[in-house]
């Protein structure tokens, strides 16, 4: 059974994390347990695990120090992160509001950049990541592989109360954030003004899906859902049902692609 997990809850689970390069940050997790809440609560490390590492869900907000920079990496999973406050620079595209961007696994990106009001974001993975790898020291690893590199941003539009936000909505809205693709890769922005029911694509098209509310509230699988709320459905399990309520929300949907077991 989905479980929706909200901002407070993560809250929760909060801790302090000092990159090499001096950076501070700080962690709090809405699923699973993390590289840095492990170390947080003295758990042992984990290892690597094989491409692509068995589904487990993975969620964490960052709020990244002001001023600061996290240097040019990638990960060993497939990995969305939601842009929700602050301002800066991911490589040299400025952070201008809610932005989506998506790393599959062994995929370098850029550099995140925090200017004086720092920047937050959401991290989503469906597998196990050990850490990240910085670059250019980890290049060697990528040596070889077969996998093909995927990485993009996708920019949120003004969503439920914003000043040039969608108002009176007949039904529901859908605008595409990133396009579906063969293998399931999708990201979906669903708007209601009033009450409606919400419904995405079956997460048996792809390998797990995240929902997060933007604005306002709704129900999902009967749970309370708030902004920033978060549920994760595996590929095996029947689509949520969503239901907005009479003041509307904005959800959004994040789907990881299929990918072939090695």
């Amino acid at each position: 059974m989905t479980t929706v997990v909200t901002k407070e809850q993560a809250r929760n689970e909060r801790h302090h994390y000092r990159l090499p390069n001096g950076t501070d940050t700080w962690i709090s997790s809405y699923v699973g347990i993390n590289s840095v809440e492990r170390r947080a609560k003295g758990l042992p490390a984990r290892t690597p695990e094989a491409f692509p590492p068995p589904l487990e869900p993975i969620a964490f907000l960052v709020e990244q120090g002001a001023n600061s920079m996290i240097p040019g990496h990638y990960h060993q999973a497939d990995q969305f992160q939601v842009f929700m406050a602050g301002e800066g620079k991911f490589g040299i595209k400025p952070i201008e509001g809610l932005t989506v961007h998506y790393a599959m696994a062994f995929t370098p990106y850029a550099p995140i950049h925090a200017d004086s009001t720092g920047v937050e974001y959401l991290t989503l993975r469906n597998g196990w990541d050990p850490g990240a790898r910085w670059m250019p020291e980890h290049r060697e690893a990528l040596k070889g592989r077969t996998k093909s590199y995927r990485h993009g941003l996708g920019s949120i539009p003004a969503l439920l109360g914003d000043a040039d936000g969608p108002k009176n909505i007949e039904g529901v809205l859908t605008q595409t954030i990133v396009p579906q693709e063969d293998d399931g890769l999708v990201c979906t922005l669903f708007q209601t003004t009033g009450e409606a029911a919400i419904a995405g694509p079956s997460p048996a098209e792809g390998r797990g899906q995240y929902w997060l509310v933007m604005r306002g509230h709704c129900q999902i699988n009967g749970q309370a859902a708030t902004e920033r709320s978060l549920v994760f459905v595996a590929p095996d399990e029947a689509a949520p049902t969503i239901h907005a309520s009479a003041d509307g929300v904005a959800i959004m949907l994040m789907q990881f692609p299929k990918r072939e077991l090695a």
